[in-house]
């Protein structure tokens, strides 16, 4: 076997990108087409960027073409995100080769399809390196496996920004594992692992929930021995990162921040109680208000009070803040491991909800979803424990594990195995500590968007022990250039 693949001309990394290329591909751009369809967020993308819906479409089907506006437009680029720019540049190769009135949503899944595989390429020659052994070929099927998923390559041919967060995380994880394999600090990758971490903060709101593990990641970068340049600046990056992690955080509408504020509520403080009138009670709300229990700020059926009316922005919104929610979350911490254990539940499911895969074509039915290479998230779906207590005792075990190498590793000084300790020490902080600040911030609305990077930093962390366990850097202790 071993002789086998040494005649094996393609590097694990090269296999890797043309096995994704060929199984996202085909997905994403042959007729018809699969994508995810509009759950009702695709407005406000669609507003800012130039473009519009061409027709009423039937709920549950993905569209492919959309209208793209000629005239001045008084929302354009208002809230500028790194999906905005994804957004712009697609909109630029479809007037070029395409058209100047209508839109082909599959020019946006092509940026995100050229971005993704160059993911792909960074992130598996970081996990296995450029040797051609078996074990390596090993490490690069499994990492084929979670990357190429369906359900992660059908947000390309979609405006949700969950497709440029996965792209970002494979490539700053990528740049952080090449990182680790130079005996000295590499200027080009560390720029390039930076420059992905700032990208990944600005892709959405809830993004700059990552800053915590990205600060962490960065660690093993800073502690590299006799770099006097890099210690220098320091400071400087992570500076510019809180910086612009505030940024992403408060670049958002008024209306988006009311939302925000009182799903946080509806959906977090009171629908972890069995009696929210109690609730009411203790910051001077009207009782009358407990009878949100539950409701998005968009509610699909008649309700008495419409969240949006001033008076219940007067009577309800103005009347409690985030520290009161803290404070409401710390004196019952019983109900706050509820809504804890109950984001758990939903963290692996990656496909958002109410939502299709493919066009309105033939007997396809709306919100039918495909099932093509989707191996790793039903798995994951169906069999990975589903409580926070069981994530966070993972991620401890997980650092015990590296915590002993590193140890170990200390008279040969192991830089490999330091690096990889603060990146997984990353990747795990945001595991264990998105969750409840999510509930905080959010309450239980729109989870999907909120928990993916938890799940594919859950996964990455995997696929870096899976390497070193293969690869015996954690008792073995040899780097690799």
């Amino acid at each position: 076997m071993k002789k086998i693949v040494e005649t094996v001309k393609i590097s694990p990394a090269t296999l890797a990108v043309i096995c994704c290329a060929l199984i996202a591909g085909w997905l994403i751009f042959l007729t018809p087409i699969h994508g995810y369809s509009d759950n009702g967020d695709f407005q406000r993308f669609m507003a800012t960027n130039d473009l519009y819906s061409l027709h009423q479409v039937q709920a549950g089907y993905v569209v492919q073409q959309y209208g793209l506006m000629r005239y001045y437009n008084p929302l354009h680029l208002e809230h500028l995100t790194v999906q905005s720019v994804a957004i712009q540049l697609a909109v630029s190769l479809n007037r070029l080769f395409y058209s100047h009135d209508r839109f082909d949503i599959r020019f946006l899944g092509t940026v995100h399809y050229i971005l993704y595989l160059g993911g792909v390429a960074v992130l598996v020659k970081g996990l296995v390196g450029e040797k051609r052994r078996l074990r390596n070929y090993l490490i690069a099927a499994s990492a084929t496996l979670f990357i190429a998923d369906s359900s992660f390559t059908l947000y390309f041919n979609s405006f949700y920004p969950q497709a440029m967060t996965f792209i970002l995380l494979l490539y700053l994880v990528g740049f952080g594992l090449l990182i680790s394999r130079y005996k000295a600090v590499n200027k080009w990758l560390t720029v390039g692992f930076y420059l992905s971490a700032a990208a990944l903060l600005l892709v959405h709101e809830s993004t700059s929930l990552l800053i915590i593990g990205i600060l962490l990641m960065s660690v093993g970068i800073l502690r590299f021995p006799n770099r006097q340049w890099i210690h220098g600046t320091a400071a400087v990056v992570t500076s510019v990162l809180l910086f612009t992690c505030w940024l992403s955080a408060n670049n958002i509408t008024p209306e988006v921040q009311a939302m925000n504020k009182y799903q946080a509520l509806t959906q977090g403080r009171l629908f972890a109680t069995d009696q929210p009138e109690q609730i009411a009670k203790t910051n001077d709300i009207d009782e009358q208000f407990s009878l949100m229990k539950g409701q998005s700020y968009y509610p699909t059926a008649y309700t008495a009070l419409a969240p949006q009316a001033d008076y219940t922005k007067q009577n309800l919104s103005q009347h409690y803040n985030l520290p009161w929610l803290i404070r409401e979350y710390t004196e019952h911490p019983r109900q706050f491991n509820l809504l804890l254990n109950r984001a758990a539940k939903n963290m692996l499911i990656l496909r958002p909800k109410l939502t299709g895969t493919q066009e309105k074509q033939g007997d396809n039915k709306p919100f039918q979803k495909t099932t093509y290479f989707s191996l790793f998230s039903y798995v994951a779906g169906a069999y990975y424990p589903k409580t926070y207590g069981f994530n966070c005792l993972l991620a401890v075990a997980i650092m015990i594990i590296y915590a002993s190498g590193v140890l170990r590793g200390l008279r040969k000084a192991n830089q490999q195995l330091r690096s990889h300790f603060w990146l997984v020490l990353g990747l795990l902080s945001v595991v264990v500590l998105v969750p409840p600040v999510t509930i905080v911030l959010y309450g239980m609305a729109n989870l999907v968007t909120h928990l993916l990077p938890v799940a594919i930093c859950l996964t990455l962390t995997g696929l870096i022990l899976l390497s070193d366990v293969l690869q015996h850097r954690l008792w073995r202790h040899s780097d690799e250039a």
